[in-house]
């Protein structure tokens, strides 16, 4: 009966199987919780600081943007594997899987394999690609059972954090080195995640200094090919280690230091063109591509970052960082080396009554250096790039506890195009201790990167006939590529309904102007094209959260997001046919995300999630290939047989045995995710 139903029919019924099953089955020991996460009142979780919307502490209760924050128990109690996959777990952010290694990620709209509109922060130290202004999620890793959590912002964050910081911003911060001394090892195996295990251990400095260090390895299978009908060949491994240490120097004077080191081995396939004068690659003619060819990435690198915070008085404290941040990533097409010193300063005060002031001043150096091919080339091949910047913010008590106002702007300078100013106007209203309004309009801008600027990309090669050379056609930097510009508009409401029920709901409107395009350098059939800024756009869209505890040992969370977002050519563009612009198509227009977690007795819990991601009819500028809707379930089952040892089974996209999720370039061929199961240990010693 079962196979003659049509799939929507089946998936129906499984859900409806599923849900009636869950309800069927009670608690082995209700009431008899295990977990904090579920005994914490959600009016606590509510009050949940957050720090990275003003560069502050905030209760989230009283933040005047749209922010959800992904605790540490989330990240554990999902299953995931990579701070990629935790992402999911936020509303309004778009998270799809291109091959074993690539994600591509973005909130709001306008995703792609190099999305570069999303800042992304580990600890405070800005982790994007300068080449592309976007992020290499493979090599964004750390032991996540140190996350403290993961804050997520929708919408401008520019005005404290600057450039880039145009659709969101996602700071990922970890836990201080006191509140992990002992020893934990983690390890595990499965079909997918084929081996894993991360071993950390703490131990007092002295008196007032905590330390840890970590080692974590991972080796994971590749996706499937649908063209070969079998694996990709993108199968990888990753190294990585690293120390954290915190102080007090006195009671008025905390330190942090902490690295990181990592060694990525990564396979992967390549569609690779090649040069035709090059009397190796004739037998490559007419078309000089060398599709699927079997490549290995070597991505390495290392940091050091130092915190000092010093307190003034109760109502006045400063700090200092410092982080300097070595990358290199070895590819056929192109191997990139980056060496980063950021120095940031901010000092908090007030001066007068009602009035809480942050300021600060930032530098950041970037050195580059490219190992060019015939197929990717940055000119110049080195390069040294310098940025300076401050900002100051106000917030202003006009109703004590009840109506905030909070006015700023950040202020910089970059290379390519002089000075940015981006300010922001945020108000929050709370009528009662359970609702809380507020409202933000700011301005964002994304300036240049290294390839927008400066670079030289084989995009084809047309054939000619055997006495004519081949024509090849390149995609070229511009060094008059202007920055792209953000006005947002943001409205919220959070609202304790119940004790055991709260809501979040987030509604913005963005108008986008000088949006990156591709023109043609001439009205030739054959002609090159240029990056240019001929595109402007609006979106809007609406992002709601419900956190529900129905029973003491069960806990629900729903995401909700809808995304429309409308580009315009301009009238003198050029744009090419098929190389046209996919802001429009490359995000789905409905999101939705179902948490359920419980606590079946002392010793076992049981988690399910399941998401809903739409269709998406373009991803891709140079591959017109579209994306089916799709819905993933997951599983988690935990035992705790004792209070330090944990064993858990974990199945991934259970729904089906495989699935597309993202189309990247036409420098990789398409893949899809394949269903996963793996078993872990988890033991605290």
């Amino acid at each position: 009966m079962q196979c003659l139903l049509k799939p929507r029919a089946r998936s129906v019924v499984f859900w409806a199987a599923l849900l009636e099953g869950l309800l069927l089955c009670p608690p082995l020991m209700a009431g008899d919780s295990v977990e904090e996460y579920l005994d914490m009142p959600l009016e606590d979780l509510l009050s949940v600081e957050v720090t990275s919307v003003a560069k502050k502490k905030q209760r989230l209760s009283e933040v005047a943007a749209a922010v959800f924050v992904i605790t540490q128990e989330d990240i554990r109690r999902s299953g995931v594997t990579s701070i990629s996959e935790a992402l999911r777990l936020a509303p309004g952010i778009q998270v799809g899987r291109i091959d074993a290694n690539k994600w591509a990620i973005s909130s709001r709209g306008f995703d792609t394999q190099f999305a570069n509109k999303l800042l992304v922060l580990i600890d405070g130290r800005t982790v994007y690609a300068p080449s592309y202004s976007g992020v290499y999620w493979d090599v964004q890793d750390t032991l996540l059972e140190d996350i403290e959590r993961i804050e997520v912002i929708r919408g401008p964050g520019a005005t404290v954090w600057g450039a880039n910081a145009v659709n969101g911003v996602i700071n990922i911060i970890t836990r201080q080195a006191g509140e992990t001394q002992g020893g934990l090892l983690v390890a595990g195996a499965g079909d997918q995640e084929r081996s894993f295990a991360s071993l950390r251990y703490g131990v007092p400095l002295g008196d007032s200094a905590y330390g840890r260090a970590y080692l974590k390895y991972n080796d994971r299978d590749g996706s499937y090919s649908p063209s070969q009908r079998g694996d990709t060949g993108d199968d990888w491994q990753s190294l990585r280690g690293g120390f954290r240490s915190d102080g007090q120097a006195t009671a008025d004077d905390h330190w942090t230091l902490q690295g990181d080191a990592y060694d990525n081995d990564e396979n992967q396939r390549l569609n690779l063109w090649r040069d035709p004068d090059d009397p190796a690659n004739a037998p490559l003619a007419p078309f000089f591509l060398a599709a699927n060819t079997p490549d290995r990435v070597k991505s390495s690198g290392w940091n050091l970052l130092g915190l000092w915070e010093h307190r003034f008085s109760e109502r006045s404290h400063t700090k200092l960082q410092l982080y300097y941040d070595h990358t290199r990533r070895d590819e056929a097409f192109l191997t990139q080396t980056h060496d980063t010193l950021d120095i940031d300063m901010q000092h908090q005060f007030h001066p007068w009554p009602g009035h809480e002031v942050v300021w600060g001043l930032g530098y950041r150096h970037i050195e580059d250096d490219f190992a060019n091919t015939f197929a990717v080339s940055f000119i110049p091949d080195r390069r040294s790039l310098d940025l300076g910047s401050a900002f100051l913010q106000d917030e202003i008590e006009l109703l004590p506890r009840r109506l905030h106002l909070t006015l700023g702007s950040k202020f910089e300078h970059n290379a390519f195009t002089g000075y940015e100013v981006q300010p922001s106007a945020r108000l929050v209203w709370m009528p009662s201790e359970q609702s809380t309004l507020w409202g933000a309009v700011s301005r964002a801008v994304r300036t240049p990167s290294r390839l927008e600027v400066g670079s030289s990309i084989v995009a084809r090669i047309v054939p000619l006939p055997p006495t004519f050379t081949p024509v090849v056609l390149r995609a070229q930097g511009s060094d008059g590529f202007d920055a792209e510009n953000l006005l947002a508009y943001e409205a919220g409401y959070r609202l304790q309904a119940r004790e055991n029920l709260s809501l979040d709901l987030a509604l913005f409107y963005n108008d986008y102007d000088n949006l990156q395009t591709f023109e043609k350098t001439s009205p030739l059939p054959l002609s090159d094209i240029v990056f240019d800024n001929r595109l402007s756009a609006h979106s809007y869209g609406a992002e709601l959260s419900v956190d529900w505890r129905p029973l003491e040992w069960w806990r629900l969370q729903a995401n909700y997001s809808f995304l429309q977002v409308s580009d315009f050519l301009d009238h003198d563009s050029t744009n090419p046919d098929g190389i046209n612009t996919i802001s429009e198509e490359s995000s789905p227009k409905h999101q939705l995300s179902i948490r359920s977690m419980m606590n079946l007795s002392k010793h076992l819990t049981l988690d399910l999630w399941a998401y809903y991601v739409d269709d998406l009819e373009k991803t891709s500028f140079s591959v017109d290939a579209s994306v089916a809707a799709y819905t993933s379930l997951n599983l988690r089952l935990a035992w705790r047989p004792m209070p330090d040892l944990e064993l858990s089974l974990v199945g991934q996209n259970l729904q089906d045995p495989r699935h597309p999720e993202f189309v990247g370039e036409n420098l990789t061929p398409p893949s899809e995710v394949e269903r996963s199961l793996y078993g872990q240990l988890r033991w605290d010693f």
